[in-house]
């Protein structure tokens, strides 16, 4: 081959689950259709949309489109990666909206033959709510926790890459045995780990960018922690405790034990117990951020993070149901 011949990039097959997402899913495929990227397709998977997705995807002729019924986003993935011609398979969700170098930027994270995948940044839309933009900043904020959101501005290993933004080879998502369908959210963080186990790399770049819009309202807030805290429980059946995320409710069980023996011995001291418990959290908070705005904005999500979180996890664990 002639040295100045260009090797071929390889094609890429861009998977998005849809549900009722008629406020974003023209968003997303604008920018989708705007990529800086010679050889892709997009595989859209309606999964039962009762609203006006279906009229939506059928105005874009150029993105493949498939109907199912309402299963959830691990099989609509699975469907999917069936499906995909590509050799690359990326992940994006249909609240999101890519950068144009999205595909080029986590390409650039794979730097060795080792690494099965690679994922970025997300940051707030433009038109994001206010309340939007307060849990973004709030999810980044706590992200490293969860490995969910990072804080990195150069490219580095990972233990995880959430589905939202993320670029694997197929052949390792095959080897690794798909999606867990009984599993959502948290399915992507059970892919991940299965990777892993089989002896591959994931990477993250921080300039490989999607714009994710948040819940909209604290109702819905509180159904995602709900969610998140169900997932981690269903992982904590499956592989036992392996993330820092899943020690919280003993870190919270830890703290209640030390209140209780605290107010037993000395119970003059209740008020003054309650006001530090209650009070800390928000001091690291103002500490951390140097802003009483963003304190108390974040003590606010922590309160309710932690009430639906541990509610989802302990029902998950008692094997109940959403």
């Amino acid at each position: 081959m002639d040295n100045n011949e260009k090797i071929k990039d390889p094609l890429v097959s861009i998977i998005i689950p849809a549900y009722n997402c008629e406020n974003t899913i023209g968003k997303c495929l604008d920018s989708l259709l705007k990529l800086d990227y010679p050889d892709y397709e997009i595989i859209i998977i309606d999964d039962g949309s009762t609203d006006s997705t279906p009229e939506i995807l059928k105005q874009s002729p150029k993105v493949k489109t498939i109907r199912t019924q309402n299963s959830g986003p691990s099989r609509a993935r699975n469907i999917g990666i069936k499906e995909a011609k590509g050799d690359f398979i990326a992940f994006t969700d249909a609240d999101c909206i890519v950068d144009r170098n999205w595909i080029k930027e986590l390409f650039r994270g794979f730097v060795s033959d080792k690494v099965a995948g690679v994922g970025g940044d997300q940051q707030s839309p433009e038109d994001e709510t206010p309340f939007g933009k307060d849990v973004q900043d709030f999810m980044k904020f706590v992200g490293i926790v969860g490995d969910y959101m990072k804080h990195h501005m150069d490219i580095l290993k990972t233990s995880h890459n959430p589905t939202c933004n993320v670029l694997y080879k197929k052949t390792v998502l095959l080897e690794a045995g798909l999606f867990d369908e009984a599993l959502w959210p948290g399915e992507d963080v059970d892919i991940d780990r299965k990777i892993k186990r089989k002896g591959w790399l994931l990477y993250y770049n921080p300039n490989a960018v999607v714009q994710h819009y948040r819940p909209q309202n604290p109702g819905s807030f509180n159904k995602m922690m709900k969610r998140y805290g169900w997932a981690q429980g269903y992982l904590v059946r499956k592989y036992g405790l392996f993330r820092l995320i899943q020690m919280e409710p003993l870190f919270i069980l830890f703290l209640f034990a030390v209140f209780v023996l605290w107010i037993s011995l000395i119970p003059e001291t209740i008020a003054l117990v309650c006001f530090l418990y209650f009070l800390i959290p928000f001091v690291i908070f103002l500490f951390k951020t140097r802003s009483m705005k963003k304190a108390f904005s974040y003590y606010r999500f922590t309160i309710f993070l932690l009430w639906f979180w541990n509610i989802g996890f302990i029902k998950s664990l008692a094997g109940m149901k959403r």
